[in-house]
């Protein structure tokens, strides 16, 4: 099976495919590059090749074990299937997601962002004939009707404006049983948003990069609830965080987009 049949065109900018013009003036690669800098999230080759096992000591080491976790349980529950599965991983970043997908010898995946330059460092440390990396913005359309399984979406939901939108297009692309798959991404009860909308406000603000405040977006569960979401992991008890259990405190979201 050829990932790259529902790509029409050949891969440009060292190994990955330009779905979309490369116009980085028109988006917010820059400062969220540059805010990523000041986080101590933008990495060299080694420490991504070693993604999600970070070296004690290293930044957001900790957040890394959170995020195995759930890569771990994401992977578990998709290796039960025997068939092949093609995966768009939406918001890949610098790919280590996708290629620890593709380790699971049944799965095929294409990794899309806006971020060009993790893009080829993805190409450079994953790239594979099972893993293909590509720039673009999924809501223009980028890919054929029915060219994926699940669509994965790791950490990077709340880059998107609207769910009602998101979730239109990626039924387009899903198979009649395909599915949608949230992960490591926050939600909120709907009298909790403005008050989220503030910390993240103020907290571009101390990076000196308040505009990035603009390309992050507070969602929701009222948002999710009419595509029937079902939550195959929710965030940690009241009882579990009292016994210090280091566990995630996201959910993981799957929907399908032929409902039963």
């Amino acid at each position: 099976m050829a990932i790259h049949q529902c790509i029409e065109q050949s891969p440009t900018m060292e190994g990955v495919y330009l779905l979309s013009p490369y116009m980085p003036e028109c988006t917010h690669e820059e400062a969220y590059l540059q805010v990523r800098t000041k986080e101590d999230r933008v990495m060299s080759d080694d420490l991504v090749n070693l993604l999600p096992d970070l070296p004690d000591g290293t930044p957001h080491a900790q957040e890394w074990q959170l995020r195995k976790q759930t890569a771990n349980r994401f992977c578990l529950d998709l290796a039960q299937s025997q068939t092949t599965t093609r995966i768009l991983d939406l918001g890949c970043g610098n790919g280590w997601f996708s290629a620890k997908m593709t380790a699971l010898p049944q799965v095929y995946v294409v990794g899309l962002d806006l971020n060009l330059p993790e893009l080829q460092q993805a190409q450079k440390l994953f790239g594979s004939p099972k893993l293909t990396f590509c720039y673009g913005d999924i809501l223009t359309g980028l890919f054929t009707p029915e060219s994926f399984d699940r669509v994965v979406l790791n950490a990077a939901c709340q880059y998107f404006p609207s769910i009602e939108k998101l979730v239109t297009v990626l039924f387009d692309v899903l198979t009649p049983t395909g599915e949608i798959h949230i992960l490591d991404s926050p939600f909120y009860e709907s009298q909790d948003v403005e008050s989220a909308r503030k910390r993240t406000q103020a907290y571009y603000q101390q990076l000196g990069h308040p505009e990035m405040a603009h390309y992050y977006f507070h969602h929701t569960f009222q948002e999710l609830a009419p595509y029937s979401p079902i939550y195959k992991y929710r965030k940690a008890s009241i009882w579990q965080r009292l016994l210090r259990q280091n566990r995630s405190q996201f959910p993981w979201v799957v929907i399908r987009k032929k409902r039963e």
